[in-house]
This record gives C-alpha cells, sequence and structure tokens, in this order.
C-alpha cells in the first residue's frame, strides 16, 4: 500500500487522470521508488477498530448530554448537582417540570445515554482485560494519567515500535514534532505539525493533561516551557511530551 502524502509530493502534476495517475505510480513502482504504508497485523488492526468503537460510543453519548444541557438552559433550569448525569442528577431530570415537546425530548435524549452507557461499559471492561494481559499496557499505565485504554490505544496506534529508528520519529510519526520554517540562514519553529497518527496525537495530549498535575510532570513542563520561550535555545523537533 503506498502513502498517499509522500507519493503526492514525488508525483505531484498540473494535470491529473486515471490513466496518467496509474502510469506515475506503475513508474515509481517499477523504480522502487514507490513511497510504502506502514501495514499493521491483523491483531492490532481489530484492537483498533474496539478501541475507536469506544471512542465514537463515548463522542455520540457527549453530543447528546450537550442537548440535555441545551434543554435545560432552554428552559431557564440550572441543575442542583455538579454531576448532571450521576444518580442524583438523572432523579433530577427524570423529575424536572417542563413542557410537553421538551420532556418527550428529554425523555428520550435520556435512554438513549442510559443504553450507550450499558455498550461503553460492556467494551470497556472488554479493554480493561486486554489491558491486563498486555505487559507493554501494564508498564505504560505506570505512567500518570495513562489507563488501560490510553494504554491499549498508545500500543495500537504504534504497531511495530521497532519501525522506528529513534524517538524523533516516533515523535514526527505522532504529528507532536514542531514545524520547522529555515530561510536566510533565520530559523523558526512554529506549531506542532498534526502529521501522521491523530489517534495516538489526541491520546498524548489527553494523558499529558492528567501527567501534569503530579509534581514530577508539572517540573518538566515548566523547565521545557522557560526554554522555549528564548529563541536562541529552541530546542527543535522535540515534545514536551
Amino acid at each position: 500500500m503506498a502513502h498517499p502524502l509522500k507519493t503526492r509530493v514525488i508525483a505531484e502534476a498540473r494535470i491529473k487522470t486515471d490513466k496518467i495517475s496509474s502510469g506515475v505510480l506503475a513508474h515509481l513502482l517499477r523504480t522502487d521508488l514507490l513511497p510504502k504504508a506502514y501495514i499493521p497485523n491483523r491483531e492490532t488492526r481489530d484492537l483498533r477498530e474496539t478501541l475507536r468503537y469506544r471512542a465514537s460510543l463515548v463522542k455520540v453519548r457527549t453530543q447528546l448530554k450537550n442537548k440535555v444541557h441545551s434543554i435545560l438552559s432552554k428552559n431557564g433550569v440550572s441543575s442542583p448537582f455538579t454531576d448532571l448525569f450521576g444518580k442524583d442528577g438523572l432523579r433530577f431530570l427524570k423529575d424536572v417540570q417542563l413542557r410537553s415537546c421538551y420532556r418527550q425530548a428529554l425523555d428520550g435524549y435520556l435512554g438513549i445515554i442510559e443504553y450507550l452507557n450499558a455498550l461503553i461499559q460492556e467494551v470497556s471492561d472488554e479493554i480493561d482485560e486486554r489491558a491486563e494481559l498486555s505487559q507493554q499496557a501494564k508498564l505504560l499505565m505506570t505512567i500518570p494519567g495513562i489507563g488501560p485504554y490510553s494504554a491499549l490505544l498508545i500500543l495500537a496506534e504504534i504497531g511495530d515500535i521497532k519501525r522506528f529508528p529513534d524517538a524523533r520519529h516516533l515523535v514526527s510519526y505522532a504529528g507532536l514534532a514542531l514545524s520547522v520554517h529555515s530561510s536566510g540562514g533565520k530559523t523558526y519553529h512554529g506549531h506542532i505539525t498534526k502529521s501522521g497518527s491523530r489517534w495516538l496525537r489526541w491520546i498524548l495530549i489527553e494523558a499529558s493533561k492528567h501527567a501534569s498535575k503530579t509534581r514530577r510532570f508539572n517540573q518538566l513542563y515548566n523547565r521545557r516551557s522557560t526554554v522555549r520561550t528564548q529563541p536562541e535555545l529552541q530546542l527543535p523537533g522535540k515534545c514536551c511530551l
């Protein structure tokens, strides 16, 4: 399987047709210049699907919870509970007085949320069991901010770690390396590239938010942030994660 981004860089053309594109691909393949994409094994691909399935369920549930908040906002109702979808919060939502149209919508959303909770719990239990059977996952879970889901997602998105010659290549694959613009002897380091695995980048950023609350990682973050405020000391291609 060809790497689409790298292939485009090599074979970019103003005139593009299926005939021209197939000819270019055939030429690259014949000359052994066709950039290939990494294909993980079947087990890893199946694990990715399970983890992404859970993420999609959580996303849908979040959208429905936002709709519930919207209904309360439209009716000028404020919740007396911090966790609106906890036991007390749900009891409040089922008893709150609303006009029939809003009551119908609220009951429908709550029913779907309850069903999604069951689905999420089911797949989460499976993920927890798989994490317990993986020594690599258990090792990752010793890092603050990383649980069973995060550990398995990191492992699944990286695949074979040996395909990366060093840590910089892994950071680049996650899209967490700083972009570099160099011209006329001047070098500027911008935002992260965001190229590569968006799932790996997302879970590492989420984990870093929790890890930064611990003393050790908070000190590391502050030290790296101080270094980056000094242009002459910027470290290209590195990330605080």
